[in-house]
């Protein structure tokens, strides 16, 4: 069975994003995209006490920031790819199935942990012009990290397609 991601689901991550750090547990079952967001945050982040404060909720929501961009730019690329999941579209709050959320946090979680221990890190993005431009990284202080943004968009896509792509 030929399993990708479903364009709706990462429109839903694109929705809530916000959610990626929220400290207070909802009394309803999470949706689907709630579980994705936790899950990503319980691998990346490590709270004193189970909440995050201060510099740490500042960076967390840097981060959760860059990740809605991410995921909407995941979804442009998605849509244009033609990358769907049927068991997505199963899903009743549009959020990613379990396969394919599990994908995401294996593929994102490590990403994330790696991009924000870098020293120093740039990203070269090309510009409306057509130029190559060398820009600081901002996943952790400052506003959404482009780059980020486009390599995580990337590395879900990539994902997507090599769980689409043929056996041998």
């Amino acid at each position: 069975m030929k399993h990708s991601f479903h364009v709706p689901a990462v429109l839903a991550l694109a929705f809530g994003a916000a959610a990626l750090f929220a400290q207070d547990s909802p009394k309803k079952e999470p949706t689907s995209t709630e579980k994705l967001l936790s899950a990503i945050h319980e691998q990346c982040c490590t709270p004193k006490d189970g909440k995050c404060e201060g510099e740490q909720k500042k960076a967390c929501d840097h981060v959760a920031a860059t990740f809605k961009a991410g995921m909407t730019s995941c979804a442009a690329k998605c849509k244009k790819e033609g990358l769907k999941c049927d068991e997505c579209a199963k899903v009743k709050d549009g959020g990613p199935c379990d396969m394919c959320r599990e994908m995401i946090v294996k593929v994102l979680a490590p990403w994330l942990k790696t991009q924000a221990s870098a020293k120093d890190a740039t990203h070269t993005l090309t510009g409306k012009d057509g130029k190559k431009e060398t820009s600081k990284c901002t996943l952790l202080a400052g506003p959404a990290c482009k780059g980020c943004a486009e390599e995580m968009s990337d590395a879900v896509v990539t994902a997507c397609k090599e769980a689409n792509a043929p056996k041998k």
